[in-house]
Protein backbone atom coordinates (compact mmCIF):
# COMPACT_ATOMS: atom_id res chain seq x y z
CA UNK A 1 0.00 0.00 0.00
CA UNK A 2 1.36 3.42 -0.98
CA UNK A 3 0.36 6.48 1.03
CA UNK A 4 1.05 9.93 -0.42
CA UNK A 5 0.79 13.17 1.49
CA UNK A 6 1.09 16.77 0.35
CA UNK A 7 3.63 18.37 2.72
CA UNK A 8 3.40 21.83 1.16
CA UNK A 9 1.21 23.07 4.01
CA UNK A 10 3.61 21.71 6.62
CA UNK A 11 6.50 23.44 4.89
CA UNK A 12 4.65 26.75 4.93
CA UNK A 13 3.89 26.37 8.65
CA UNK A 14 7.54 25.61 9.38
CA UNK A 15 8.64 28.65 7.38
CA UNK A 16 6.21 30.82 9.33
CA UNK A 17 7.52 29.44 12.63
CA UNK A 18 11.13 30.06 11.56
CA UNK A 19 10.30 33.63 10.56
CA UNK A 20 8.49 34.20 13.85
CA UNK A 21 11.47 32.88 15.80
CA UNK A 22 13.89 35.11 13.92
CA UNK A 23 11.72 38.17 14.43
CA UNK A 24 11.49 37.36 18.13
CA UNK A 25 15.27 36.98 18.24
CA UNK A 26 15.74 40.34 16.51
CA UNK A 27 13.33 41.96 18.97
CA UNK A 28 15.22 40.49 21.92
CA UNK A 29 18.57 41.67 20.58
CA UNK A 30 17.49 45.21 19.77
CA UNK A 31 15.16 45.97 22.67
CA UNK A 32 17.89 47.99 24.35
CA UNK A 33 18.70 50.14 21.31
CA UNK A 34 15.94 52.70 21.97
CA UNK A 35 17.30 53.28 25.47
CA UNK A 36 20.86 53.67 24.16
CA UNK A 37 19.70 56.22 21.57
CA UNK A 38 17.46 58.16 23.95
CA UNK A 39 20.21 58.96 26.47
CA UNK A 40 22.61 60.76 24.11
CA UNK A 41 19.69 62.55 22.41
CA UNK A 42 18.54 63.86 25.79
CA UNK A 43 22.07 64.96 26.62
CA UNK A 44 22.39 66.82 23.31
CA UNK A 45 19.04 68.51 23.86
CA UNK A 46 20.11 69.76 27.28
CA UNK A 47 23.41 71.19 26.05
CA UNK A 48 21.85 72.77 22.96
CA UNK A 49 19.36 74.51 25.26
CA UNK A 50 22.20 75.75 27.51
CA UNK A 51 24.00 77.25 24.52
CA UNK A 52 20.74 78.82 23.25
CA UNK A 53 20.09 80.42 26.63
CA UNK A 54 23.57 81.95 26.68
CA UNK A 55 23.18 83.33 23.15
CA UNK A 56 19.73 84.78 23.96
CA UNK A 57 21.10 86.42 27.10
CA UNK A 58 24.04 87.93 25.23
CA UNK A 59 21.78 89.13 22.41
CA UNK A 60 19.50 90.92 24.88
CA UNK A 61 22.33 92.88 26.43
CA UNK A 62 22.98 90.44 29.24
CA UNK A 63 26.19 88.71 30.18
CA UNK A 64 28.54 87.74 27.33
CA UNK A 65 28.69 84.12 26.29
CA UNK A 66 30.75 82.00 28.69
CA UNK A 67 33.12 80.48 26.14
CA UNK A 68 34.40 77.77 28.48
CA UNK A 69 30.86 76.64 29.26
CA UNK A 70 29.94 76.76 25.57
CA UNK A 71 32.99 74.65 24.65
CA UNK A 72 32.07 72.13 27.35
CA UNK A 73 28.53 71.89 25.96
CA UNK A 74 29.84 71.46 22.40
CA UNK A 75 32.23 68.78 23.62
CA UNK A 76 29.34 66.95 25.30
CA UNK A 77 27.29 67.18 22.10
CA UNK A 78 30.20 65.79 20.06
CA UNK A 79 30.61 62.93 22.54
CA UNK A 80 26.90 62.13 22.32
CA UNK A 81 27.07 62.10 18.53
CA UNK A 82 29.94 59.61 18.67
CA UNK A 83 27.91 57.45 21.04
CA UNK A 84 24.95 57.52 18.65
CA UNK A 85 27.22 56.50 15.79
CA UNK A 86 28.54 53.57 17.84
CA UNK A 87 24.98 52.46 18.66
CA UNK A 88 23.95 52.60 15.00
CA UNK A 89 27.05 50.69 13.85
CA UNK A 90 26.46 47.90 16.37
CA UNK A 91 22.78 47.78 15.42
CA UNK A 92 23.70 47.44 11.72
CA UNK A 93 26.14 44.68 12.59
CA UNK A 94 23.37 42.71 14.25
CA UNK A 95 20.75 43.23 11.55
CA UNK A 96 23.00 42.82 8.52
CA UNK A 97 22.76 39.33 6.97
CA UNK A 98 25.76 37.25 7.95
CA UNK A 99 27.73 35.13 5.49
CA UNK A 100 28.28 31.76 7.12
CA UNK A 101 31.10 29.48 6.06
CA UNK A 102 29.35 26.26 7.05
CA UNK A 103 31.31 23.05 7.52
CA UNK A 104 31.48 20.06 9.85
CA UNK A 105 32.98 21.41 13.07
CA UNK A 106 34.28 19.40 16.01
CA UNK A 107 32.71 20.67 19.23
CA UNK A 108 35.67 19.39 21.23
CA UNK A 109 38.05 21.25 18.95
CA UNK A 110 36.04 24.48 19.16
CA UNK A 111 35.92 24.29 22.96
CA UNK A 112 39.66 23.55 23.12
CA UNK A 113 40.42 26.65 21.04
CA UNK A 114 38.29 28.75 23.38
CA UNK A 115 39.81 27.14 26.45
CA UNK A 116 43.32 28.22 25.44
CA UNK A 117 42.26 31.81 26.21
CA UNK A 118 39.89 30.98 29.05
CA UNK A 119 42.58 29.18 31.07
CA UNK A 120 44.60 32.40 31.42
CA UNK A 121 41.54 34.33 32.63
CA UNK A 122 40.55 31.52 34.99
CA UNK A 123 44.03 31.23 36.47
CA UNK A 124 44.15 34.95 37.23
CA UNK A 125 40.83 34.68 39.12
CA UNK A 126 41.55 31.43 40.96
CA UNK A 127 39.01 29.46 38.92
CA UNK A 128 39.27 25.72 38.32
CA UNK A 129 38.24 24.68 34.81
CA UNK A 130 36.77 21.23 34.18
CA UNK A 131 36.42 19.99 30.60
CA UNK A 132 34.27 17.02 29.60
CA UNK A 133 33.74 16.29 25.90
CA UNK A 134 33.90 12.83 24.30
CA UNK A 135 36.09 12.71 21.23
CA UNK A 136 33.50 10.65 19.33
CA UNK A 137 30.88 13.37 19.77
CA UNK A 138 29.12 14.09 16.44
CA UNK A 139 30.25 17.22 14.62
CA UNK A 140 27.99 20.22 14.16
CA UNK A 141 27.29 22.05 10.89
CA UNK A 142 28.63 25.51 11.66
CA UNK A 143 30.86 28.45 10.90
CA UNK A 144 33.93 27.49 12.93
CA UNK A 145 35.14 31.00 13.77
CA UNK A 146 31.68 32.23 14.82
CA UNK A 147 30.99 29.20 17.02
CA UNK A 148 34.42 29.38 18.65
CA UNK A 149 33.85 33.07 19.43
CA UNK A 150 30.43 32.29 20.91
CA UNK A 151 31.92 29.55 23.12
CA UNK A 152 34.69 31.93 24.18
CA UNK A 153 32.21 34.67 25.08
CA UNK A 154 30.17 32.27 27.23
CA UNK A 155 33.24 30.93 29.02
CA UNK A 156 34.69 34.38 29.69
CA UNK A 157 31.30 35.60 30.88
CA UNK A 158 31.26 32.71 33.36
CA UNK A 159 34.74 33.64 34.60
CA UNK A 160 33.70 37.25 35.11
CA UNK A 161 30.80 36.02 37.25
CA UNK A 162 33.34 34.50 39.68
CA UNK A 163 35.58 37.38 40.81
CA UNK A 164 36.54 35.49 43.97
CA UNK A 165 37.28 32.17 42.30
CA UNK A 166 35.16 29.09 41.78
CA UNK A 167 34.65 26.31 39.26
CA UNK A 168 33.85 26.47 35.55
CA UNK A 169 32.63 23.29 33.91
CA UNK A 170 32.56 22.98 30.13
CA UNK A 171 30.84 19.87 28.82
CA UNK A 172 29.25 18.58 25.65
CA UNK A 173 27.11 15.57 24.84
CA UNK A 174 24.81 14.16 22.19
CA UNK A 175 21.08 14.50 22.92
CA UNK A 176 17.92 13.23 21.19
CA UNK A 177 16.79 14.99 18.04
CA UNK A 178 20.23 14.85 16.36
CA UNK A 179 21.48 17.70 18.49
CA UNK A 180 24.63 18.42 20.44
CA UNK A 181 24.30 20.01 23.88
CA UNK A 182 27.05 22.27 25.22
CA UNK A 183 26.94 23.40 28.86
CA UNK A 184 28.78 26.29 30.51
CA UNK A 185 28.32 25.96 34.27
CA UNK A 186 29.80 28.33 36.86
CA UNK A 187 29.62 28.63 40.63
CA UNK A 188 29.40 32.42 40.62
CA UNK A 189 26.94 34.84 42.14
CA UNK A 190 24.12 33.88 39.80
CA UNK A 191 21.62 36.11 38.01
CA UNK A 192 18.65 37.79 39.66
CA UNK A 193 15.32 36.29 38.50
CA UNK A 194 14.11 39.65 37.16
CA UNK A 195 17.17 39.83 34.89
CA UNK A 196 17.04 36.33 33.40
CA UNK A 197 14.81 37.29 30.47
CA UNK A 198 17.05 40.27 29.62
CA UNK A 199 20.54 38.76 29.58
CA UNK A 200 20.56 38.38 25.78
CA UNK A 201 19.19 41.87 25.12
CA UNK A 202 21.55 44.15 23.27
CA UNK A 203 23.28 46.59 25.69
CA UNK A 204 21.82 44.97 28.81
CA UNK A 205 24.44 44.41 31.49
CA UNK A 206 24.63 44.36 35.28
CA UNK A 207 28.43 44.27 35.35
CA UNK A 208 30.29 47.53 35.92
CA UNK A 209 32.16 48.38 32.74
CA UNK A 210 30.26 45.76 30.72
CA UNK A 211 29.18 46.59 27.17
CA UNK A 212 26.06 44.40 27.03
CA UNK A 213 27.13 43.10 23.63
CA UNK A 214 28.88 39.77 24.29
CA UNK A 215 25.86 37.63 25.18
CA UNK A 216 23.82 39.29 22.45
CA UNK A 217 26.47 38.19 19.96
CA UNK A 218 26.23 34.65 21.33
CA UNK A 219 22.43 34.68 20.98
CA UNK A 220 22.64 35.91 17.40
CA UNK A 221 25.25 33.28 16.49
CA UNK A 222 23.15 30.44 17.93
CA UNK A 223 20.07 31.70 16.08
CA UNK A 224 21.99 31.88 12.80
CA UNK A 225 22.94 28.23 13.25
CA UNK A 226 19.32 27.14 13.86
CA UNK A 227 20.19 26.34 17.46
CA UNK A 228 18.79 27.17 20.87
CA UNK A 229 20.26 28.74 23.98
CA UNK A 230 18.86 28.76 27.51
CA UNK A 231 20.05 30.19 30.80
CA UNK A 232 19.29 28.84 34.27
CA UNK A 233 20.54 30.49 37.43
CA UNK A 234 20.24 30.27 41.21
CA UNK A 235 21.37 33.50 42.93
CA UNK A 236 24.32 32.76 45.18
CA UNK A 237 24.97 29.34 43.63
CA UNK A 238 25.80 29.85 39.97
CA UNK A 239 24.57 29.95 36.39
CA UNK A 240 24.29 27.46 33.54
CA UNK A 241 24.10 28.37 29.86
CA UNK A 242 22.86 25.53 27.67
CA UNK A 243 23.44 25.61 23.91
CA UNK A 244 21.76 23.16 21.55
CA UNK A 245 23.10 22.90 17.98
CA UNK A 246 22.09 20.54 15.18
CA UNK A 247 24.45 17.74 14.23
CA UNK A 248 26.17 17.83 10.86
Amino acid sequence: MLVARDLAGLSEVQSTINLSQRLAALGRLTSGVAHEIKNPLNAMGIHVELIRQQLDSAGNGGRPVDQDAARASLSAIASSLRRLDDVVQVFLKFTRPAELNLQAVSVAGALEHARAIVDAEASARGIVVEFTCPRDLPSIWADASMIEQAFLNLALNACQAMPNGGKLRLSASSVPGRQVQILFEDTGNGIAPEHLDKVFNLYFTTREGGSGIGLSMVYRTVQLHDGEIEVHSVPGHGTTFKVLLPQA
